[in-house]
Order: structure tokens, then C-alpha cells, then sequence
């Protein structure tokens, strides 16, 4: 195969990746992602993607680019120097650090870090925890629709570190209080954009979202890790959908993604792939199976690497770059959220990002 050429009309990535910069600046601005021992000459080769292009045909008239839909969290991280077994004790390494996270607050952040002009939608509960996820979420360059529910709970998660791999263990609560109730959703405010990104954990409401982003000439892509009863009704409406293997596999009810991933496409009318952790993406292309690979890092935490995933693969849509790219742009920023810890504190620059995948192209072609 011959080494990747990272733009379809031939133009060199040190070219691509000035003008990313550029731009970057004037505009202001995978569940197992351990060390991945493949060569970057393996990784960077060219698949039947790369000459390939989304050209999807944004609405003109609308104030963002993307609305993010879905989960905001409080994360309590914590490094072990090796997960305990059970019935046993352990000392952590450091002390345990309160840290924002998410699914879609972290991709929205990301977008809205990229020069995206975001906006975040969600809930909080009137709690301390609350307080703590709003003020870090008003740190962002985004609009903020979060509302404080009274007597509610906000969402929380213990995340364990084993420190030799970076892996993580999350055990998580949220009080349903959260959810949306019928009647309780803006649907002005969530057709303000043109990409509608979701996490589909508040169904009903996912699913409503999804009907109006689509009759008001939105594009969906979701984030989803729990398969629901009644979850097909909401992948019907996905123009993008790229979940985890493990998803994948719950779903269709076997333990080959690749089968999976066909399963998932009777159901699913858009773009369909998986994550597969250090091993990238693998996509379902014309019937047939593409993997585009991950790069190489040593990982410190994994946490938010899945939501960084889907916040760059969302920032790439609008760039038009062919599907590859946008693939290999997630890939590099996933592997790089894994360097750092946190979700929103390990989200990496556009620079980072830009900047890793020329060193990965240029070592790919020396």
C-alpha cells in the first residue's frame, strides 16, 4: 500500500496542518487506549477512505455549529499502582482529584476550544457537586443552557486509575431527576445549530432531539455506551454513529465487532464505525471492513479519550477533509487525551493534535 496523502487534491499534511494553525488561531482560539506497540509506518498507510469526502450540506441560517446535547459529570480521579483485587486494601498514589467530565460537555468544550461556536445543553442538580460541574463548565468559550434542578443530584463518578496501563474502572450514579419530561425540552434552542451531537444516556429526550434536529435539516452523531430497550428507534436517526466495540457487541449480542457492525447497520441509515480502543476505528465502507489504526502513546489516564474521539471526529465534519482524515484527526486526539489526566483536562490542543499527526506522517514516509 502506498504511504497516506492526507489531501485529496495532493497537497502535502505540513501544508494542512499550517493552515489548520492559522485558522485555529484567528479564530481565537478508546475504553482500553494503553501503549500501542505498532509502527507509525503501519499506522499511517493509506485505506480506501482517503480519497473519500463526507460533503455534507450544512443549514446556512443557523447561530452554531454544533449543539451538544447529553451528559455533564464530576469526576473524582484516582491513581493506583495497580487495581486492587478484591477484598483487599490499596494505597493511592496521589490524592484523589475533582475533575469535570462527561460525554458531550467534554466533545462540546473540545469543539468549542477548536473555534467551533458551540452550544452545551444540560442539566445539573442543586447540589454542591452541581455548582462545581456549572462553574467549570462557564470556563469554556461556549453558550451554557444548564439548568439547575431543585432537590436533585448531579452526576458523579469514582474513576480508578491503574497507573501501569492508564486504564480506568468509572462507577458512576445520577439521579433520574435529571431526566427530561415531556414538554421540558427547548426545541428552538436545540435546532440553533447545524450538527446535533448526543450521548442518547436521556432516551426520550435523545430521541426527541434527534426528530427535531432532523426536521430542521440537522446532522446527528451520537456518543452511546448503553444499549436501552427502544434504543433502535434512536439510532434510526443517526447520520453518524461511531460507539464502542463493546456497544457494538452487546447490541448485536455477539463477541465479533466486525459481525456486530453489520448488525448495527440494519438499524443504523448513516456513517457507522467503532472504536477499538489502542486498535483506532474499524468501518463499515461498501460492505466491507476498513480499519483505520490508532497511534502509539503511553497512556497515564483513558478516561475521556472516547469523548475526545468524538469531539474531534465532530470538529473534522466541518472541515471537509476526507473520511480518513477525519478518522485519523479523532484517532491522534483520542490516543493524546490518554497522555494526561481527566477528560476535560486532558482534551489537547488543535495544535497537539495537528502537530502529532505531521510527525506521524513524516516518520510514515522517511
Amino acid at each position: 500500500l502506498p504511504v497516506l496523502q492526507f489531501c485529496g487534491s495532493g497537497d502535502a499534511l505540513g501544508q494542512w496542518a499550517a493552515g489548520s494553525a492559522q485558522r485555529a488561531v484567528s479564530s481565537g482560539q478508546w475504553s482500553q487506549w494503553s501503549v500501542v506497540s505498532r509502527q507509525s509506518s503501519v499506522a499511517f498507510m493509506a485505506t480506501p477512505l482517503d480519497k473519500v469526502h463526507f460533503d455534507i450540506q450544512w443549514p446556512t441560517d443557523r447561530s452554531f455549529e454544533m449543539i451538544g446535547f447529553g451528559l455533564n459529570a464530576v469526576d473524582w480521579v484516582c491513581t493506583v499502582p495497580q487495581y486492587p483485587c478484591h477484598n483487599s486494601k490499596i494505597q493511592m498514589d496521589s490524592v484523589m482529584r475533582q475533575m469535570g467530565g462527561g460525554q458531550v460537555a467534554t466533545a462540546a468544550a473540545q469543539c468549542a476550544r477548536y473555534g467551533l461556536r458551540v452550544r452545551y445543553i444540560g442539566r445539573v442538580g442543586d447540589d454542591d457537586i452541581g455548582r462545581f460541574s456549572l462553574s467549570d463548565l462557564q470556563k469554556e468559550p461556549m453558550d451554557l443552557m444548564v439548568e439547575v434542578v431543585p432537590d436533585a443530584f448531579s452526576q458523579f463518578s469514582i474513576i480508578i486509575v491503574d497507573r501501569p496501563t492508564g486504564e480506568r474502572t468509572i462507577i458512576w450514579d445520577r439521579d433520574p431527576k435529571l431526566h427530561y419530561k415531556e414538554g421540558e425540552l427547548n426545541r428552538e434552542a436545540i435546532t440553533a445549530g447545524k450538527l446535533l451531537h448526543i450521548d442518547g444516556h436521556d432516551q426520550p429526550a435523545s430521541i426527541q432531539a434527534a426528530r427535531w434536529a432532523r426536521e430542521a435539516g440537522m446532522k446527528v452523531s451520537i456518543d452511546i455506551d448503553k444499549v436501552q430497550p427502544g434504543v433502535e428507534e434512536l439510532l434510526s436517526m443517526i447520520d453518524f454513529a461511531i460507539p464502542s466495540a463493546n456497544f457494538v457487541c452487546q447490541f448485536a449480542g455477539t463477541s465479533d465487532w466486525r459481525q456486530g457492525l453489520r448488525e448495527l447497520a440494519r438499524v443504523v441509515p448513516g456513517f457507522l464505525a467503532c472504536t477499538l480502543g489502542s486498535g483506532g476505528v474499524g468501518v463499515l465502507w461498501d460492505d466491507e471492513i476498513v480499519d483505520v489504526p490508532g497511534i502509539s502513546v503511553r497512556a497515564v489516564d483513558t478516561t475521556g479519550a472516547g469523548d475526545v474521539f468524538h469531539g474531534a471526529f465532530a470538529y473534522s465534519l466541518f472541515q471537509n477533509w476526507s473520511i480518513e482524515r477525519c478518522l485519523r484527526f479523532a484517532n491522534v486526539a483520542g490516543a493524546l487525551a490518554c497522555t494526561r489526566l481527566g477528560a476535560r483536562a486532558g482534551i489537547p490542543s488543535l495544535e497537539e493534535v495537528i502537530d502529532r499527526m505531521a510527525r506521524e506522517h513524516s516518520q510514515a514516509s522517511s
